[in-house]
């Protein structure tokens, strides 16, 4: 929204408003490129932010302190392929755009590309929940195995 909204120099409520009202085909080519600059902006951003959560799914219940994604190299390169991939589709699909990225501030890149920096410990947070309720959930199936396994035992 940010990025649709410095490239037109509008404000996010002239986005919200009626800036869809009229059908892609009537748009000037000023808001095509704006429009076609905020979705690789946000793709971007998206690929970014799978990259750096992927790391915590390489292993279900060890956390990143416990196992070190970099010493897997296919995961090593799968994560800086896919960024690559992803700039390189970006600058060709705005190689010949009008608007200088300057005209976007520094604080939509410091969100956009900071944001890793809270998503990474959430997902430690929740894979620390994950293994606990799996760690509670063995210690259950174990419990209901061994109180079966007595009962139907033919000794």
């Amino acid at each position: 929204c940010r990025t649709l909204a410095y490239s037109l120099n509008i404000t996010a409520s002239d986005i919200f408003g009626g800036f869809g009202e009229r059908g892609w085909l009537h748009w000037t080519a000023e808001e095509q490129w704006a429009l076609l600059y905020a979705q690789n902006f946000m793709l971007i951003v998206l690929v970014w932010y799978f990259a750096w959560m992927s790391p915590s799914f390489l292993h279900r219940t060890s956390s990143l302190f416990e196992f070190n994604p970099f010493r897997n190299r296919v995961w090593v390169g799968a994560f800086f392929t896919s960024i690559i991939l992803q700039i390189c589709f970006c600058a060709v699909s705005l190689s010949n755009g009008p608007f200088d990225l300057a005209r976007i501030p520094w604080f939509v890149y410091f969100i956009g590309l900071g944001f890793p920096l809270v998503l990474v410990p959430v997902q430690e947070l929740v894979k620390m929940h994950d293994n606990k309720e799996f760690t509670r959930f063995q210690k259950r199936s174990k419990l209901e195995f061994s109180t079966k396994l007595g009962m139907h035992s033919p000794l």
